[in-house]
């Protein structure tokens, strides 16, 4: 059974259900690809999710620019927050510093939420439910794609995990959502699939930059045990981003952005 996380009604009178939803063509130009991950999910305090936004015509020569970088140490294999080791350090920190300097993501955005999990009272807002809470959530965060970049259409490709929502049912909703708040395009997200980070190197750099605040915001850094190797690679991305203070929200626009949502009580 499919999970409606949204209120009902989304539907306006000027969207027709019945109306096409893809059109005939969708011209590159036009199309920004959207890669979302999340970190912390289960074991810590505050859950983050994050995501990139790059322009599809500039997607094929990221992942060739990321396929470089990653070498010598990295010659095969999925990279992500989890194996991050002080022999491999060098290579991760390549491939986070081609984000903030290499030509394919000069015009590419990180932006991510932080929720305190504490906070959630998923009995009263979400059925009970730990999968609508988290749902819920990566539509926030792509709706905040879609007001923050309000002259393109979206591709979204959340990371794949096992759940009974469609990526088809987000992606109706989100357009929904879109109109029911005056949003002038029709249908701004024209496709939303599950993608294998396995296989998608733009979400492996996701899970990294991600990874890197989940790292700092549950102060996995002051522990005793903390690994050297995460701590310099977290503090590394979160210098570049410009983030002093990672329990904070950073203006709501830029290069890499975090924002703790405030939670109904």
């Amino acid at each position: 059974m499919g999970v409606d996380f949204t209120p009902r009604g989304l539907l306006p009178k000027t969207m027709s259900a019945t109306q096409p939803v893809f059109p005939e063509r969708d011209d590159c130009n036009l199309i920004t690809d959207i890669y979302i991950d999340e970190s912390s999910q289960t074991k810590n305090r505050y859950l983050v999710i994050g995501g990139i936004c790059i322009e599809k015509s500039l997607v094929e020569e990221a992942n060739a620019c990321l396929s470089t970088t990653r070498l010598p140490q990295l010659p095969q294999g999925e990279m992500k927050w989890g194996k991050v080791s002080q022999a491999k350090l060098s290579a991760y920190g390549r491939t986070v510093k081609a984000f903030f300097d290499d030509a394919p993501f000069s015009n590419a955005d990180f932006h991510c939420l932080i929720v305190d999990t504490h906070k959630v009272d998923h009995r009263k807002h979400n059925e009970g439910s730990r999968e609508i809470g988290f749902n819920k959530e990566v539509y926030n965060l792509a709706s905040k794609f879609a007001r923050l970049y309000p002259r393109t259409l979206f591709h979204l490709y959340p990371d794949y995990r096992d759940t009974n929502q469609r990526p088809e049912d987000l992606r109706l909703i989100l357009n929904r959502g879109r109109a029911k708040s005056g949003d002038k395009r029709q249908w701004p997200f024209r496709q939303c699939h599950f993608r294998n980070s396995k296989r998608t190197p733009l979400l492996q750099l996701v899970d990294l930059l991600t990874g890197s605040v989940a790292w700092c915001v549950n102060g996995h850094g002051k522990r005793p045990e903390a690994s050297a190797a995460k701590t310099k690679l977290s503090s590394y991305v979160l210098r570049r981003a410009g983030v002093t203070d990672c329990s904070a929200d950073t203006l709501m626009r830029g290069k890499f952005t975090i924002w703790h949502r405030t939670l109904r009580k």
